[in-house]
């Protein structure tokens, strides 16, 4: 016959029973107190979080979504199916990923417009990962990152910087515009110069040297001299801009260079300089010299009209 239990036997017995009661509903309710640590920390986060199931339709949402979306309670328990949010442009992307994701892919850094349940459009930048439940995908867990402002930053950056480059195209094309008339400006000058000083050496001087040679009374003397240096005055700057460009040229060779440049023949050139023709051809062949056409067959006047 067996021996009846001890009442402390008994007692310790109780207790043994209520500390295995105990650990097993720690057990039990375990998971359930951490998925509820879960929800109540994803409630406190600025981002989304959401969960779907295998048709894509919202199993879980954190409070976030909700304020950033604008659908009630009632929405989600009515069914919401995230392709609908997505925007059509985007769609066929986000469900070729999502397909990934329940083949158990993890998927980062992916941007989707989609729409808020008053139409206006958002565009979020996506991680997700697969759900397992016993070995097996049963859904998609994701965040969501709000970047909308920053994509509308990027564009507005974009768009500035196309009106930049349209301004600083246009600005160049100015300055373009503005070289070649400054250009012509300096050319023109020059060339007026060039003309006016020709003109009163070829139709001017020549005369005043015959008056000076011709029988003059002291005061008209005094006037030819007036005249000269008047002249002078005027023609010097010309002068000097040509003796800077013919720098290698003495005044004289710069007078014939200026003639032959206006295609005045070595007799001509003698007669306007009264000069002899051998003078003038002395002329010529030290020019030649100087601009090292001596040993070459270019043409002076030729080598002088690129000055």
């Amino acid at each position: 016959m067996a021996k009846k239990p001890t009442y402390e036997e008994l007692e310790q017995r109780v207790k043994e029973l209520e500390r295995e009661a105990i650990k097993r509903r720690h057990v039990e309710e375990a998971p359930r107190e951490s998925e509820e640590r879960f929800r109540e920390m994803a409630d406190l986060l600025p981002t989304i979080i959401s969960e779907l199931d295998m048709d894509y339709y919202l199993t879980y949402v954190n409070n976030a979504a909700f304020e950033t979306f604008g659908y009630s309670q009632e929405d989600f328990e009515a069914g919401l199916n995230v392709v609908n949010m997505i925007h059509p442009d985007d769609r066929k992307k986000a469900i070729k990923n999502m397909k990934k994701a329940i083949k158990g892919k993890k998927l980062d850094g992916n941007e989707y417009r989609m729409f808020r349940e008053d139409g206006s459009e958002l565009t979020f930048l996506i991680h997700s990962r697969p759900i397992y439940k016993n070995g097996r995908v049963v859904g998609i867990r994701s965040t969501l990152t709000d970047i909308t402002k920053i994509k509308r930053t990027e564009k507005a950056l974009r768009e500035r910087e196309a009106e930049l480059e349209i301004k600083t195209n246009s600005l160049e094309e100015v300055n373009t515009a503005l070289r070649v008339l400054l250009k012509r400006r300096d050319e023109d000058k020059r060339e007026l110069e060039e003309n006016v000083l020709t003109n009163v050496r070829e139709l001017v001087v020549p005369f005043v040297g015959k008056l000076k040679e011709s029988p003059l009374d002291p005061k008209q003397l005094s006037y030819i001299h007036i005249l000269e240096s008047n002249l002078n005055d005027i023609v010097s700057p010309f002068s000097r801009n040509l003796s800077a460009k013919y720098v290698k040229l003495t005044p004289k060779e710069i007078r014939v260079a200026n003639l032959i440049k206006v295609g005045k023949t070595t007799k001509e050139i003698g007669e306007v300089m009264t000069l002899s023709p051998r003078t003038i051809e002395t002329h010529r062949k030290n020019m030649r010299k100087k601009f090292g056409l001596d040993k070459k067959k270019g043409n002076l006047r030729s080598h002088l009209l690129t000055f």
